[in-house]
């Protein structure tokens, strides 16, 4: 990452290129088996997206964030602007396409607040050269890349070689999982999957530090230099080639646990970019992810930072 002088009054700069979706959450004491009807107990609409989400995140942490993107021009798409506006984040290449809808992502909570979670990525699927370009002239004197798996591999894969040729340290949070890591991960300084995609990514499944400690070596063994394993109401497990550590979550009374990640990640890359080190980061997103899931929604259960640096020990 290059040498910036992180002063007291340096705020970091953070460039998410990545999903911007509308959720449509519904919750039900009991998720339907196949041909089965079940009474919700609500229904609602909030902006979301991996990408959209991580930003609003980074925002509320502090951070100058950029965002990169593309909606419908729809009434979702005005709305999910208009959000994305109000937290202060610079919308500036945030594109509207008359050819597809905007993206949705259809929620279903269980009474213990777990999601389970249908994208339909909509105008996501059609970013192309025109973000890639935006990205480049975003990320030259930023400090830290945010992506995930919600666009298309190449777009994800060009931003990522750019921000890599600049110094800029790319963080990437692989979902949804798929079998493509192989083309990016030399690109990644950090890789920040949870409990699921660590599982698909390595084939080991992830309930206890024993067995993020064995995913992790098989991480950091496709090249990346550091592996973040986001376990849920566990903790986070990091790694690298010389160091490695458990962090506890917050217990936390989980309302709705579809942004929890996010708010960890958000924390994480702010963190990052104002050289803290990578147990302080880890941590530092371990208390976001654990505010996060005591609220309902998406962006409106980010954390702010007087919140998270009150609980930090």
């Amino acid at each position: 990452m290059k040498s910036l002088d992180k002063t007291a009054a340096y705020a970091p700069r953070i460039v998410v290129v990545g999903g911007i979706n509308m959720n449509l959450i519904t919750s039900s004491d009991v998720i339907p088996q196949p041909g089965q009807t079940v009474t919700g107990n609500s229904i609602y609409t909030t902006p979301g997206g991996k990408g959209a989400n991580q930003a609003v995140g980074a925002a509320r942490m502090g951070a100058k964030v950029s965002i990169i993107g593309r909606v419908g021009d729809d009434q979702y798409g005005v709305e999910l602007i208009e959000n994305l506006r109000s937290e202060g984040i610079d919308i500036d290449s945030v594109y509207k396409d008359s050819h597809a809808q905007s993206g949705v992502a259809i929620i279903l909570l269980d009474k213990h607040g777990q999601n389970y979670i249908v994208q339909v990525r909509g105008a996501n699927l059609l970013m192309g050269v025109t973000e890639v370009d935006a990205a480049e002239e975003k990320l030259i004197n930023s400090d830290v890349l945010m992506i995930q798996n919600e666009l298309p591999l190449s777009v994800t894969k060009n931003v990522a070689s750019k921000a890599k040729q600049l110094g800029v340290k790319v963080i990437f949070d692989p979902a949804p999982a798929d079998n493509n890591l192989k083309e990016i991960i030399e690109y990644v300084d950090v890789i920040m999957p949870n409990q699921n995609e660590a599982e698909f990514l390595t084939g080991i499944k992830i309930n206890s530090e024993t067995s993020a400690r064995k995913a992790s070596i098989v991480l950091l063994g496709t090249g990346v230099s550091t592996v973040v394993i986001k376990m849920g109401e566990l903790g986070a497990y990091f790694a690298t080639a010389t160091e490695s550590g458990f962090i506890s979550a917050i217990p936390s009374k989980v309302v709705d646990s579809v942004a929890a990640g996010d708010a960890f990640g958000a924390s994480f890359a702010v963190s990052v970019a104002e050289n803290l080190s990578l147990y302080q980061s880890v941590m530092k997103g371990c208390i976001a992810g654990s505010l996060a899931v005591t609220k309902q929604g998406a962006q409106v259960s980010m954390p702010d930072r007087i919140i998270v640096d009150s609980l930090v020990s």
